[in-house]
Order: C-alpha cells, then sequence, then structure tokens
C-alpha cells in the first residue's frame, strides 16, 4: 500500500496490537504541557485549565502549582492561582513567564493542591484536567497541543510531591499516561513543498543529552526505508527538525521516522539508578513515560497540524473465555 491517507495509516498501527497506548483527557492529579514557547502575546502557548470534583469552595479553593522547566528539565520558575470546582482558567505563558524567557523552548507542569498544604500528598483529589494551543497571530493560526495526565504515582517514585514549589528534575519518575520501554513511536513529519515539521519528544527519563544520537528507520510514503542519525542533545525534551537529518534523501519529504525507545540497563555510574545504553538515569526505576507528537506547518495556507505520533509494543495476548460450567 502506498500513500496511505494519515488517519488509515495510524488506525493499521493501533490495529496491529499496541501493549499500552496515550492516556489523554482524564481528571488526574496534575498535567505535562511538552513544547512550551513564547515570543510575545501574539506567538505564545496558552493552556486552558478545568477543575470536576475537587472538594473545594469558593471561600476555600485549590491551588494548582505551575512549574516550568527547559529542555534538560532545569526548573527555571514557577507560581501558583487558586480554582474552584468547575472551574476554568485561561494561562496564558507570555503573560506568565517573567523577564529572559522569551524564545526559550521547555515544558510546563501543573499540580492542584486541594487540601491547602502546598504538597501533592494522598489526600489530594485527582480533579484536574486541561488543553493547550500554540497562537501565532502572524499566521492567524491556533495549533493543538496534547496533554498530558499526571498521576500522584508518577511523582518520586510514587512518593508525592513534599514542596510543590521546589521541583527537580527527577520530581517527575515517569509517566504512566505515556509509552513504555522498547515501545516503538511512529512519528509523522512532512518537509515537502515548502512544508516543515518540529517532531516533539519527551521523556519522564534522561534519555538524550550532548552527543548522544540514535539509528533509525526513516520511510517516506513509498514505503522506501533509510537508516539515519537523530541528535537527541536534550536530556529529557527534543524537537526534531526532520529537514536537518544527515543522510536523509532528498526524497523523502513525506513520511515518518520508527524510533524504538531506549531499554535502561544495569547501574553503572553507581547512584542506585538503572543507567541507559547511551547515558543517562532511569529516574523512575521503570523505564516507562515517553510521548511524541508532530507539529506540522503547510506553507501553503501558512497553518499548523498536530499529529500524535502513535506506540506500537508487543501485542498483548487475548486471552480465550474460561470454559463454563
Amino acid at each position: 500500500m502506498k500513500r496511505f491517507p494519515l488517519a488509515v495509516a495510524v488506525a493499521a498501527v493501533v490495529a496491529g496490537g499496541v501493549a499500552h497506548s496515550y492516556q489523554m483527557g482524564i481528571y488526574d492529579n496534575g498535567l505535562l504541557v511538552p513544547q512550551v514557547v513564547h515570543n510575545g502575546v501574539g506567538d505564545t502557548t496558552a493552556v486552558g485549565l478545568i477543575t470536576h470534583g475537587c472538594p473545594v469552595t469558593p471561600q476555600n479553593p485549590a491551588r494548582v502549582f505551575w512549574a516550568f522547566f527547559d529542555e534538560n528539565t532545569k526548573h527555571l520558575t514557577d507560581g501558583f492561582f487558586p480554582m474552584t470546582d468547575k472551574d476554568v482558567h485561561a494561562f496564558v505563558w507570555a503573560n506568565e513567564a517573567g523577564q529572559g524567557l522569551a524564545g526559550l523552548t521547555g515544558y510546563l507542569t501543573f499540580f492542584v493542591d486541594t487540601d491547602g498544604d502546598g504538597a501533592l500528598t494522598t489526600s489530594d483529589v485527582p480533579c484536574l484536567a486541561g488543553e493547550a494551543f500554540h497562537v501565532v497571530a502572524g499566521d492567524a493560526d491556533v495549533a493543538y497541543k496534547p496533554v498530558w495526565p499526571i498521576d500522584y504515582v508518577d511523582t518520586n517514585g510514587a512518593t508525592g510531591i513534599p514542596d510543590l514549589t521546589s521541583m527537580d528534575d527527577v520530581t517527575i519518575t515517569t509517566l504512566s499516561a505515556g509509552a513504555l520501554q522498547g515501545d516503538t513511536l511512529i512519528m509523522r513529519y512532512s518537509v515537502a513543498n515548502g512544508d516543515s515539521t518540529d517532531v516533539v519528544t519527551w521523556s519522564a527519563d534522561d534519555v538524550g543529552g550532548t552527543g548522544v544520537e540514535y539509528t533509525v528507520n526513516m520511510f517516506d510514503d513509498q514505503e522506501n526505508r533509510k537508516s539515519v542519525n537523530v541528535p537527541f542533545p536534550k536530556e529529557e525534551q527534543n524537537v526534531i527538525d526532520p529537514s536537518t537529518i544527515v543522510g536523509r534523501p532528498a526524497g523523502f519529504v513525506n513520511g515518518f521516522i520508527e524510533w524504538t525507545t531506549p531499554v535502561p540497563g544495569a547501574d553503572t555510574d553507581g547512584d542506585g539508578l538503572p543507567n541507559y545504553p547511551k547515558g543517562g538515569n532511569d529516574n523512575g526505576n521503570d523505564g516507562n513515560g515517553v510521548v511524541s507528537y508532530s507539529v506540522i506547518r503547510s506553507a501553503a495556507f501558512s497553518a499548523r497540524q498536530t499529529v500524535v505520533n502513535p506506540h506500537a509494543g508487543t501485542p498483548v495476548p487475548v486471552q480465550p473465555p474460561a470454559p463454563g460450567p
């Protein structure tokens, strides 16, 4: 089959057997928003948050703590705002970032503190959901950005967060809503006719860093394959421009990249955590928590479309029903 429509191609991958699928659009303790950046209010990420089921009152609201990290998961700034139950809040990054962060790409996390102690504990009710967009006024365009839920068990090895104002690079030790270790991500791209693509990957673990590259299979829309190396220079979040991949055939302008997420091995640096073959810690000692999507900008229409990149693992066997009495 050649020149699959994208929706059909994604459906075929999913139908082939997925061991674990992304979890999105649910109420939980927190939210992850990858690839956050602003260049003023006319070019900025915006997040819409909503609460439901929070045991709070207008007189005693919940506090939603946010934090912004760079792509190496360095904590740069944070804050909080109140929300009552069944409340909505518009968070515009250009208005919240403060000085010196224009043009810097990172990611945002949000956590809801429902008992007012400034921590994430088992007493906090998972009642926060949201959606995100990137607004580009110059193109009269708004691009959807995927948002993933963060559960209590994803933080500090399932022990919560003692201080929501001092999160660091190992606070989120896994992402149960993401792909598993050894899953294969199918990352869509188009650079045809002036199009451009940002392939975004985010990992709860340090799967990248200076000098880190992964050998991947790159396909065009005629099922032709080429093995290439893709740099992952940042520890946890990377944005790949397919047009710059060394060794990409000139005719590979529309297709996908196959990346099998790494599997951690032995503790090679003596810190008590497994390490990945190319370096970096498995922070949660479980190898889980990778997400990916592609933002494709059409030059012809000055518009962006977002594709959540599917992932395939070992098919889960279907167990036959137990025989009746």
